[in-house]
């Protein structure tokens, strides 16, 4: 143990730059970890931003429809498929959901703090209905993607789904032709559809007090740490 301490001195004293930038790298890397959460989230939304691109050869997102009662619904995406058009909604929650069709209230479990949320299902479903007034011929289909890392331990209800099964989707629709029936219905939605550059919270990630996988405090500490060890050795 005491030769390898020696080694460690020697090598300190006799490669002094190579030692400070190792440790900034180490302090780096430690940020890196202390933000994982954040970076997932980082990662499921490139993802999924891809994915729609590629799942069809149009679709519309944050979008305004008036709902034929004086009021209107904010759709977050609508995607024409061959054989249907999709309402998808998205869901940034992590953590273990409990779920089921019937239930109002899903559960949200992130270590030992369990959370109750609305079933997103009914929204969408309220939704789907207003989209379905406006076109003559197709059905339109509503599913809730999570994304972030979420888990179904007891099993996801029909309607719910996640980034595997839009991969999935892609592969068996990406070289069918889409209907004309399907084609004029997407149509008449794109032309009652009101641009819209609203910049909607597409659900809660909950953690403690904070919306955001970003920890601050953490990275505020990281930062500090990062510029004191170089002031210390550099200046």
């Amino acid at each position: 143990m005491t030769e390898v301490l020696l080694i460690i001195k020697d090598f300190t004293v006799n490669n002094p730059d190579l030692v400070t930038w190792i440790v900034a790298g180490l302090i780096i890397i430690l940020g890196i970890l202390f933000q994982s959460f954040w970076i997932k989230e980082c990662i499921c939304e490139w993802q999924l931003n891809h994915l729609l691109k590629n799942i069809s050869s149009e679709s519309l997102h944050n979008i305004i429809i008036p709902d034929g009662m004086d009021d209107k619904i904010f759709v977050e995406h609508l995607i024409l498929m061959p054989k249907k058009i999709l309402l998808l909604g998205v869901k940034k929650y992590r953590g273990l959901i409990f779920a089921a069709d019937k239930i109002d209230l899903w559960t949200q479990v992130i270590g030992n703090k369990s959370y109750k949320f609305e079933n997103p299902l009914r929204k969408l479903e309220g939704d789907a209905l207003v989209l379905n007034s406006k076109i003559k011929n197709t059905k339109i289909e509503e599913k809730v993607l999570f994304i972030n890392g979420s888990e179904f331990p007891k099993g996801k209800p029909d309607n719910v789904v996640a980034i595997s099964d839009i991969k999935e989707w892609r592969k068996n629709f990406s070289n069918e032709d889409v209907s004309e029936v399907v084609r004029t219905d997407w149509k008449e939605l794109v032309e009652i559809s009101a641009s819209n550059d609203l910049v909607k919270n597409n659900g809660v990630l909950i953690d403690e007090d904070d919306s955001s996988g970003l920890n601050m405090f953490s990275l505020m500490i990281v930062i500090m740490t990062l510029a004191t060890w170089l002031v210390w050795r550099l200046v």
